[in-house]
């Protein structure tokens, strides 16, 4: 049975304070907050005094590799989930993007789980459930979990996880879920040694040679704009992919150099996947909901920055779907 608010924030607090063994899990090919939100909350555990592991399934992209400690798992077994007293997942909107891998089932943990999350759509599936969507990131959230463990210390290591994953979902505080609350948060993360420099230099001021050539020439080459440049979008070839030997889990800024596109309401990032299109989708102005057009193609995320899928074997046809669909939330 799920239990409702009290604050369901004091109550994870004290299901935390009162165990002792934690299963850490995120969604499938994590981002910075997912990342930073993770790890963050494995060190915590760890330097106060309670058992925790991670797994991580996928491959992290590069940028994040030298904030990450080493251990952590890339599998773990249905056997070996039962043996932990409480499974957290954060940042995981709904059971399907539970990045577990493939030898336990994340729909049937069998253990208590506490969600934390900030994404409005999410299920709510888990037996404590702290979702909050007006906070910036989960990593946020996390340190206002912390913040009901006063007992408890948070380490520059874990000041700086938790930086870097509010700086990674709010753009560097350039989006607008950055809340004077925000502010305030990565101020008091600072004073507890949180590494901002660090972070800025080599996740927003950084980039491998390859992979500013593969957007000079992804911008030159494979850029479209659609009703009267309001809604502008780029499908990327794999043979571009190959040719500059990217990753594509290293991209993950990309969509917001297309956002900043001046006039352009709505961007979107369009990649071949399977039986049909992965979509990436961002909108300006809050009157124009990407969340809605990724709800409609199977998806789901914020009404500013959501995802889906177009089942549709023809790019043609795939493309015609999302821009009649984009077409009417900027027409509505």
């Amino acid at each position: 049975m799920t239990m409702t608010d009290r604050s369901n924030l004091e109550k994870a607090a004290e299901f935390i304070r009162t165990h002792d063994d934690f299963l850490l899990l995120t969604h499938e090919r994590p981002d910075g907050d997912a990342i930073g939100s993770i790890f963050g909350l494995l060190n915590f555990f760890r330097d106060n005094g309670k058992c925790a592991e991670a797994v991580l399934p996928d491959e992290l992209p590069e940028k994040y590799l030298s904030f990450l400690p080493s251990n952590y798992r890339t599998d773990i077994s249905s056997v070996e989930v039962a043996m932990h007293q409480c499974c957290i997942i954060l940042d995981t909107p709904n059971q399907f993007r539970i990045g577990i891998g493939n030898a336990a089932k994340a729909e049937q943990i069998g253990i208590p789980v506490i969600l934390l999350d900030h994404h409005p759509d999410n299920a709510k599936y888990g037996t404590i459930n702290v979702v909050k969507p007006e906070v910036s990131s989960t990593a946020e959230l996390l340190f206002m979990l912390s913040k009901e463990l006063p007992q408890w210390r948070v380490s520059p290591e874990v000041a700086t996880l938790w930086l870097l994953g509010m700086i990674m979902d709010t753009g560097g505080f350039r989006f607008d879920n950055t809340s004077p609350a925000t502010l305030r948060n990565a101020a008091d993360l600072i004073e507890l040694k949180a590494d901002h420099h660090r972070i800025m230099l080599e996740l927003l001021f950084s980039k491998p040679l390859a992979l500013l050539q593969f957007e000079a020439e992804l911008f030159n080459s494979h850029l479209h704009r659609e009703f009267g440049g309001r809604f502008a979008w780029i499908y990327i070839p794999e043979a571009l992919i190959r040719k500059y030997r990217i990753e594509m889990r290293d991209t993950e800024g990309l969509i917001e150099i297309l956002r900043s596109i001046r006039n352009a309401d709505i961007v979107a990032l369009v990649q071949g996947n399977g039986d049909g299109f992965k979509v990436s989708l961002r909108s300006k102005d809050s009157r124009y909901s990407v969340g809605w057009v990724a709800r409609e193609i199977n998806g789901g995320g914020h009404e500013m920055a959501a995802g889906g899928k177009i089942k549709n074997a023809n790019f043609d046809a795939a493309m015609k779907t999302l821009s009649d669909l984009v077409g009417k939330v900027l027409h509505s």
